[in-house]
């Protein structure tokens, strides 16, 4: 009777300590998730920048710039939606950061070009709690008016 108490008394204390361990175990497994998360996306703010569907190009030169007249026409979400969705849930986007735009519109439409401040890349529409924001400062080039003004590329990691 008495080692069937001590067996007893070892399992409940086996199972209370696995339970910790795999508590903290999995807090570590969801907290290096999230940090590769950030290092992956900080690793796609240059690889976006060099996307040859939004850079733009003089005479068939590839120029260290994005052309925003690509980025109203260009739809990532059909072409790239398993890039931006792999790792985990982002939002991109172009602001224009100098000069301000006189006419700021909220978010950038044709009728609005070329004075918008956002230009949305990719937008998976879905709810999230928080986000975390990293970005990079861009060259932003408008055609129609021959002009480089400077931006920022913006991917706000959804939580």
């Amino acid at each position: 009777m008495e080692t069937l108490m001590v067996a007893m008394v070892f399992m409940v204390v086996l199972v209370v300590a696995l339970g910790f361990y795999f508590k903290f175990s999995s807090q570590n497994v969801e907290e290096a998730g999230e940090n590769a998360c950030i290092v992956s996306n900080t690793v796609m703010l240059s690889s976006i920048a060099s996307m040859p569907e939004i850079q733009c190009s003089v005479n068939g030169k590839r120029e260290q710039c994005i052309d925003t007249s690509k980025l109203m026409v260009f739809d990532a979400s059909q072409e790239y939606t398993e890039f931006f969705t792999s790792n985990c849930k982002q939002k991109v986007y172009f602001t224009q950061v100098y000069p301000e735009p006189e006419n700021v519109e909220e978010v950038c439409v044709q009728g609005a070009y070329p004075d918008c401040a956002v230009y949305p890349y990719f937008d998976p529409r879905v709810e999230y709690i928080s986000s975390v924001v990293i970005s990079t400062p861009v060259s932003l080039y408008y055609p129609l008016t021959d002009e480089y003004r400077f931006g920022r590329l913006f991917v706000e990691i959804l939580q």
